[in-house]
């Protein structure tokens, strides 16, 4: 006998176009292995052999629940991840560099319904919104990257910082 399961994913476009950015959301630790690397790359973290890694951004301005590097949701737990992770970060780029949507993940990187089925529910459950999540199989070099910022939690806002500078810190 085959259960289905319906998950909620909003379609694309069910608020209109895409924005012409979307964001990866990061730790500042995170952050210096990327500027290293010269570019954000697919994560292989807690991906089998079989599936392609990707890497995952978002058309939220928000912070995505599932960067919290910590099992506690909401501000705490982004708390927690920034106290312990040198703070968040956001790396904005142009919407094409991560042209792909939620619902090709088992056709582009190969992973199972069962997995994509618990990837969606983890996601729900710490509050994230399917529905804007975008990734691309493939690196985004940091010559397309349109913002780097740290959230600034005593203001409630995202501060930009720039690159050149922090590259030459690390």
């Amino acid at each position: 006998m085959q259960i289905h399961v319906l998950i909620p994913v909003s379609p694309p476009n069910s608020t209109g176009p895409d924005p012409p950015t979307v964001s990866h959301y990061t730790t500042g630790l995170k952050l210096r292995a990327i500027i290293n690397s010269g570019s954000i790359k697919p994560s292989t973290s807690h991906v089998p052999q079989h599936e392609k890694p990707v890497a995952w951004f978002s058309t939220s301005p928000r912070w995505e629940p599932t960067a919290t590097k910590c099992p506690v949701p909401g501000k705490s737990g982004q708390l927690i991840t920034a106290k312990a992770q040198n703070g968040l970060v956001r790396i904005t780029v142009p919407t094409s560099c991560a042209p792909c949507v939620v619902q090709q993940l088992p056709t582009i990187a190969g992973i199972s319904l069962q997995a994509y089925t618990g990837l969606l529910l983890a996601g729900l459950e710490l509050g994230a919104n399917p529905g804007a999540w975008r990734f691309t199989p493939t690196p985004v070099p940091s010559a397309l990257f349109r913002e780097v910022e740290f959230y600034d939690f005593a203001n409630d806002r995202w501060l930009a910082v720039d690159l050149a500078e922090l590259a030459c810190r690390n």
